[in-house]
């Protein structure tokens, strides 16, 4: 009797660890989203409110992956791996490929310019107003620095591949964004394109948060959408329609919008949460 019950047990313990269920996160040194070093290492948003979800799936295996940014949707591409990744953005293209949440993973402002505080005043922009690109590069004639190869949506990539005689500065480096805060600092250039949680990071860690600040962009959508993405096979789908439940349960809490405002700067919160709060 007792060698079938360890009989038994054996099997049952194997069986519960084939049964096991892992999820593999693609990560990326992208901060503030990832951020695997330095004084703010692991606040990132998008790895926190991964965390968020592994609190809500104690029986499921949660790994990380770390891969280049450029490898993430050829990774999530091919169907003979298991792996996911928060925050993407969704197009037709890529559902072809990839399994999608209908749950947004992430919701934040879209494209925005970083400015000197002083320029920003002489152009009397309050705080949270949105100004026009267009206006800005046509009419003011200041410079503006982009990143290489970034798309800003199709409106503003239009603005900026289309418009004759405007200024731009444009960087191919890895650390584009960065080096272009830095040249922002030292009034090299006028104003920097990117999103308002990556200008505050940068300024933050490179202890310009004095001298810089954001503003909303009127050919910008009101918010920008992520969304989680897997593998597209039989296991990817598992994974979507569990994570897709959980989502609606994270975003109901105070720790998920918190996430959200993380790395926003103080002035932008607001608008940020009366945006949300009106697709509600």
């Amino acid at each position: 009797m007792l060698r079938i019950f360890l009989t038994f047990l054996l099997f049952f313990s194997l069986s519960s660890i084939s049964n096991a269920r892992t999820i593999t996160w693609l990560a990326h040194d992208f901060a503030p989203y990832y951020i695997l070093n330095g004084q703010y290492q692991y606040q990132g948003r998008d790895e926190s409110i991964i965390a968020l979800l592994e609190k809500q799936l104690p029986t499921i295996t949660f790994k990380r992956m770390i891969i280049p940014s450029g490898k993430v949707i050829q990774e999530l591409s091919n169907n003979s791996h298991n792996v996911c990744a928060l925050s993407l953005y969704k197009n037709d293209d890529r559902k072809e490929h990839i399994y999608f949440t209908d749950e947004s993973s992430t919701t934040g402002l879209s494209p925005s310019i970083a400015l000197h505080k002083r320029l920003a005043d002489a152009l009397n922009i309050e705080d949270s107003s949105e100004v026009s690109l267009l206006d800005l590069l046509q009419d003011r004639k200041l410079t503006l620095g982009v990143s290489m190869s970034r798309s800003y949506g199709q409106e503003i990539d239009s603005l900026i591949n289309s418009t004759p005689n405007i200024n731009l500065v444009i960087r191919p480096t890895r650390d584009s964004l960065a080096s272009l805060t830095y040249m922002l600092n030292l009034k090299r250039i006028d104003i920097l394109l990117g999103y308002p949680s990556e200008h505050y990071y940068l300024a933050k860690s490179m202890h310009f948060e004095e001298n810089l600040t954001q503003r909303p962009l009127t050919e910008s959508p009101a918010l920008s959408y992520g969304f989680i993405g897997c593998t597209k096979n039989e296991q990817g789908a598992e994974n979507i329609a569990t994570l897709n439940k959980q989502l609606k349960v994270i975003k109901k809490t105070q720790a998920y919008n918190d996430l959200l405002m993380r790395w926003l700067p103080e002035h932008l919160r607001p608008l940020l949460k009366s945006r949300i709060n009106s697709t509600k």
